[in-house]
Parts: structure tokens; C-alpha cells; sequence
């Protein structure tokens, strides 16, 4: 290919923006994954870049190790009657998150600093980051430092950046994890944090304990005092209680009285007696009771009623009479209700002192009980050494440079805009593969020409002619498909090979087939077919110069005739346009059962879509690796433009696998190195 963009490529790749723009739209999916990774050479070259680069990290900077405490969590849940002393743990994050933080609290790192066992690390300080590898360094460079040369908030500040902290999945059991570049400080310090923080969290929960003890003992004092007080209040009541159950016994006996006995009867006179005596001591002991501050409340909303009664009931009318019933009714009412109410309290408030009572026994039995007991799991145990770590780095780099240098052969088959294969060839044009060729040395020869389908029967170029020719046989009747005429967007995708190959093809399936080229301005079967060089052909025949039984060849193949392009023509786009032509490929058609065109490329000149309005069909020849897609999307609009049936794409020069076969879908190949100029440099 030239090292200069051809200006009819450029316009194939550009013109008519909607086809090509739609073309180029279609390669982008699995396409570029495809040609991605054909580019597998890239990804192993950035995989060995990646691994470079993991090795020059790991050569200026200590790999870390990771010390692991798990502490486990009782989760022990105490309540105080009306109060809760802790609450349930949270959500797992947020949970996760306070104790983190209690972790990381300047007072508790300083205590975690100032420990003894942390101030006599001697690898406590690591040297200072540096781009230079370890072995271009001093010793002094390398050198750590011990704890004590740090102040006591640089250490908090270096131990706060090592801890992490996570907690099993479904369980109480917390991760406290401590990395450090050397493998003892870290388990030294996760040791001393985990005992330290357990160490804060017991003192803490003591205190919330002797609170909680100090709490129950105030409640269950408060309690106390109010069943003395229900039991005062209720004792105060006890007489008139008493007397009230007289009364209605009392009551009854007169109503029995009333009904046997006269007015004037001595029993009846003697019980009317004794009832107004337990009357007056039932209202004595009323007044004494309600008059109590205790019981002065209750009262009250009786107050007004009972001072309008007890004017009424003075002397002896039936008015009076009605209204002392209606006081002892009211009264008896009043200190049912109230004795009932001061019973239940009574009731309920023991009840309370006596739990209080006991969870105050509970505490007392174990003063040390702890409501979240914090306890040290497994001590402090490397989760990740240095080798593995280093082995880490190394594959995550190499994955890495992997990864990237993916997306760098994505990319550049993101812009490259050329047919790979049978996908993107149908992508592109919307037409239907005839057939996949692959590449081979075979089509390439000069002198003594012979079809594939003699020399290599059994090959899978055999087979793509194969597929080929039956391909357009399935396009129907034999009469409408006789004239075909072979084309390609640029020079060089090899539509002659095809032309040829194809012609051999229907005649060594037994029909009378005949190739002609018809590219007037670089013919290429002369390459192939000697019996051509420097006889007349389609130019002396339009010019009149010769006959059509004079330019008629045979070729090696039996069944297959020749016809050459003869001498250049001046014009040849006029000399097609004319009305010989025409002519002549009706005389061709009542001999031949196949006609063959071999024609020039569409981008360059006009010829094809002149001559596609005297064929049947039009193949389109792309060149795998070679053909842009706005190329071939351009040849196809200009045919269309033009009239022309085109029955379909022809992928030329279809890479092996490394298997040995080869796939329309998922091949590639290129065909050569061949300049896209028309006029020069194309072999």
C-alpha cells in the first residue's frame, strides 16, 4: 500500500455520509472484540509491560503485611424495668463504623501510642517513600526507625492509617486487622490495639453497670414509698369498709322488719336504732378519711354534692328522707370505687418492688457482668505474608498490562475501518457472503494458469470456489443469472483470481462458459492466459477491427472460452456506452450457458456501472485486511445509483487459523501488500 491516501479512497470512505456512516455504526460490538483479539501480540506485550511495572513497584516499595485479631462480641442484652441500659447493635455498616471510630479517637490512639510494648518497636518507622529501587539505595535509606523516634501523636497518627476493621458475615465476631511492612510490628500492634480497645470498652461498661445498679436502687426506693402510701391510704378506709357492709345487712333486716312489724314495734324500733347509729359512725369515719391530704384530691369532685345532701337530710320529711338515701348511695358508690382503684395500685406497685428487688439481687450476685463482653477470639496471626502479596502484585500487574493493552487493540479497531471478515463485509454492504476465500500462494501464479479445483481438489480454496458457484446457482434459473459480471470497490482485491476461479468452476460443471475481461484499462487475465498476449479482443471487436470468432480463445479448462480486453482504448468508458456492446453480449448469450465479466474497479472509473446495466448479476470482490468499509459501502450505493442487481460480496483472502481451517465469521487475513493506486503500482 502507498504511503499516500488516494483521493477516489478517501472519497469511498466519505461519500454518501448516510451508508457509511451506518456501515461504520455496525462494527461496533463483537467485531472489534474479534479483531482485538487477533492483535493478541499487544496484550502480551502490555502484559510484560505490567509485570515490569509490578516488579519496579515492588523494588521501591516494601510490600505490607497484614496482622489479623478476632475479637468476639457476646451481645448480651439487659433491660432495666422502664429503661434500657444498651441498645441492640445497629445496622452492621454503621455499627462498624462507631467502633472504627472509637478506635481511631485521638485519646484512645494516644493510649494505644504510649503503650510500652508499641514504644519498643525498633521497625516501627519505614523508610521514606523513594523512586529509586531498593538497590540503587544507601543502607541509611533503607534503615527503619524505631517507635521512639516518632512523638507520641506522629505514632497515633501512623497507627490510625494501618487499623481496618470488618465483622464476619452472620456472626459476632470482628476483624481488627493492622498492616505494616514488617510482619511483627503488625501483629504486635494489632495486639495491643484489640487489648487496649477491650481494655476501654470494659471500663466503660463497669460504669454503665454500677450506673445501672444505682438506677434500679433509686426506682425500687421510689416504689417503695408508694405502696407505704397506697397501703396508709388504703388502711384509712378499712373501718368504713366495715361499716359499710353493716349497713347494707343492717339494711335488709329493717326492709324485712318494715314488712312484719307495725310502726311501733319494739324490734322494729330497736334495729331502725342501731342502722342510724352505723350510719352516723359510717359518716364520721367518711369525713375522717377524705379529709386526709392523701385523699383530698379524690373528693373534691364529690364536695359540692354531698353539702347539698346533707342540707336536705336535716329533719324529718319525706324530702329529707330521699335525700339521705341519695347521700348513702353516693358515698357507698364513691368508696367502693376508691377502695377498688387504691387495690389494684397497691397491687401492681408491689409487684414492681418486688422485681426491682430481684434484678437488684441479680446484679449484686455479679457485679462484674459485663452487657457487651468484648473477648479476644485469636491473637494477632499474618492473614497475608510478603511472598503472597508479592505474587499478588506481579499477577495484578501483568492482568493489568493485559487489560490495557486490550483496549489498545479495541481501539485501534475501533478506527480501523476496513473488512475483516464475513460479519463486517455483510455489515457494511447489507448484502449476503457467496463465499470466504482464503489466502494461498497457489492463485498467484503467472505462467501455465489451471483452476484451484485441478491442482487442489481437496483444499478449502476448492471448496470456497465450490461454495461459490453454488451460491449462484441458488439465485435461480440458469437464464436469469447467465451474465455476471465480477467487480470490486478498489484494485487489487483479486476479482480476476475470483473471475477465473469461478468461470472454471461452471465449466468443469459441464457448462459452456466463457471469461471476458472487460477491464480496458489494466486488463489482468493476459497475466494468467498466455494464448491472450497481444491478440484482439473486446476493443477491436466495438471498434470493428475484428470479428467475434477472432477474439474467441480456448482455455485449458474444457468448457471455458477466452476473451481478452485487446489493445487500450482512448475511451473506454464511450466505447462500452455504445450501442455495440450490447450487440455483443446478446451473440455471446445464445452461445454460452455462463458469461463472465472481469471488470474494473467501481471507485476509480465508471466502467462497472456501465456495464451492469447489460448483466444479470454483480459480485462484489472485497479483500479482506485491505478494503475500507466506506470503500465498499460507496461501490455498492454507485451500483445501486447505476441500477445494478448485485447479488452479493465475495470475502477474498481469508486468513488460516492456526488450526489450519478457516471461518467466514471469525478469519482474518490479508491478501498482500498490493497499492490501492489504479494506474500504478498494482500487481
Amino acid at each position: 500500500m502507498s504511503s499516500e491516501i488516494d483521493p477516489l479512497l478517501l472519497e469511498g470512505m466519505l461519500g454518501e455520509g448516510d451508508s457509511s456512516e451506518k456501515a461504520v455504526s455496525s462494527r461496533l460490538g463483537m467485531g472489534n472484540v474479534r479483531q482485538a483479539l487477533g492483535r493478541w501480540w499487544l496484550m502480551l506485550i502490555f502484559g510484560v509491560l505490567g509485570y515490569i511495572g509490578a516488579l519496579y513497584y515492588l523494588s521501591i516499595q516494601d510490600v505490607s503485611s497484614t496482622a489479623t485479631v478476632l475479637i468476639e462480641q457476646d451481645l448480651n442484652e439487659q433491660v432495666l424495668i422502664g429503661s434500657k441500659l444498651e441498645s441492640d447493635t445497629a445496622d452492621s455498616g454503621v455499627y462498624l463504623g462507631n467502633l472504627l471510630k472509637k478506635l481511631q479517637a485521638p485519646t484512645m490512639l494516644n493510649t494505644i501510642a504510649e503503650h510500652p510494648r508499641i514504644v519498643a518497636l525498633n521497625e516501627f518507622v519505614p523508610p521514606s517513600f523513594s523512586l529509586k529501587p531498593k538497590y540503587m539505595r544507601t543502607e541509611e535509606e533503607l534503615a527503619y526507625h524505631n517507635a521512639g523516634s516518632e512523638t507520641i501523636p506522629d505514632r497515633a497518627s501512623r497507627i490510625a492509617g494501618m487499623i481496618s476493621m470488618v465483622q464476619s458475615s452472620g456472626s459476632s465476631i470482628l476483624e481488627l486487622s493492622v498492616t505494616h511492612p514488617d510482619s511483627y510490628t503488625a501483629k504486635v500492634v494489632a495486639d495491643v490495639v484489640a487489648e487496649v480497645f477491650i481494655e476501654s470498652e470494659e471500663t466503660k461498661l463497669i460504669v454503665s453497670s454500677e450506673s445501672g445498679y444505682q438506677l434500679l436502687k433509686k426506682e425500687a426506693d421510689s416504689s417503695f414509698e408508694k405502696v407505704e402510701k397506697l397501703e396508709a391510704s388504703l388502711q384509712q378506709y378499712n373501718t368504713a369498709l366495715k361499716l359499710n357492709e353493716q349497713i347494707h345487712v343492717k339494711r335488709d333486716e329493717i326492709i324485712a322488719m318494715r314488712l312484719r312489724y307495725g310502726l311501733k314495734h319494739p324490734n322494729r324500733i330497736d334495729a331502725e336504732v342501731l342502722y342510724v347509729d352505723l350510719l352516723k359512725r359510717f359518716e364520721r369515719e367518711i369525713k375522717r378519711a377524705a379529709g386526709t391530704d392523701s385523699e383530698l384530691s379524690y373528693w373534691l369532685k364529690y364536695k359540692q354534692r354531698i353539702k347539698e345532701l346533707d342540707e336536705l337530710r336535716k329533719g324529718g320529711t319525706a324530702e329529707a328522707i330521699d335525700a339521705s338515701d341519695e347521700w348513702l348511695a353516693l358515698i357507698q358508690n364513691a368508696l367502693v370505687s376508691r377502695s377498688n382503684l387504691l387495690g389494684t395500685s397497691l397491687t401492681n406497685q408491689k409487684s414492681l418492688y418486688n422485681s426491682l428487688t430481684l434484678r437488684m439481687e441479680e446484679v449484686d450476685l455479679n457485679d462484674e457482668e459485663k452487657l457487651n463482653d468484648f473477648s479476644i477470639l485469636e491473637a494477632a496471626h499474618l492473614t497475608s505474608t510478603v511472598d503472597s502479596v508479592r505474587l499478588i502484585y506481579l499477577a495484578v500487574g501483568s492482568l493489568l498490562g493485559g487489560l490495557v493493552g486490550f483496549g489498545f487493540a479495541f481501539g485501534l479497531a475501533v478506527i480501523d475501518y476496513k473488512i475483516y471478515d464475513v460479519r463486517s463485509a455483510e455489515e457494511a454492504t447489507g448484502l449476503t457472503c457467496m463465499a470466504a476465500i482464503p489466502v494461498s500462494s497457489k492463485f498467484g501464479r503467472r505462467t501455465e494458469w489451471d483452476s484451484i479445483l485441478n491442482i487442489d481438489p481437496h483444499s478449502a480454496n476448492s471448496e470456497a470456489i465450490r461454495n461459490l458457484r453454488a451460491s449462484i446457482i441458488l439465485l435461480g434459473k440458469p437464464e436469469r443469472n447467465k451474465i455476471i459480471l465480477v467487480t470490486s470497490a478498489l484494485p487489487g482485491e483479486g476479482k480476476t483470481t475470483v473471475s477465473s476461479e469461478m468461470a472454471s468452476a461452471f465449466a468443469l460443471n459441464k457448462e459452456k462458459t466463457l471469461l471476458m475481461d472487460v477491464d480496458l484499462r489494466r486488463p489482468k487475465l493476459t497475466d494468467s492466459f498466455e494464448s491472450l498476449k497481444g491478440k484482439p479482443g473486446i476493443v477491436e471487436v466495438l471498434a470493428g477491427q475484428a470479428s467475434l470468432d477472432d477474439v474467441i480463445h480456448e482455455s485449458p479448462i474444457k468448457n471455458m472460452d477466452l476473451i481478452g480486453s485487446g489493445d487500450r482504448a482512448p475511451n473506454p468508458s464511450e466505447l462500452l456506452n455504445e450501442g455495440e456492446f450490447s450487440k455483443l453480449i446478446e451473440s455471446l448469450a445464445s452461445r454460452y450457458d455462463r458469461i463472465i465479466l472481469d471488470s474494473a474497479p467501481v471507485l476509480p472509473v465508471a466502467d462497472s456501472r456501465l456495464l451492469s446495466k447489460h448483466v444479470h448479476a454483480v459480485i462484489m470482490v472485497v479483500r479482506s485486511r485491505k478494503t475500507p468499509v466506506g470503500a465498499i459501502t460507496r461501490a455498492h450505493d454507485l451500483l445501486k445509483q447505476a441500477g445494478a442487481r448485485v447479488s452479493g460480496v465475495v470475502v477474498n483472502g481469508m486468513k488460516r487459523t492456526s488450526s489450519g481451517s478457516y471461518n467466514g465469521y471469525k478469519g482474518y487475513g490479508e491478501y498482500g501488500a498490493e497499492d490501492y493506486g489504479y494506474y500504478g503500482g498494482e500487481k
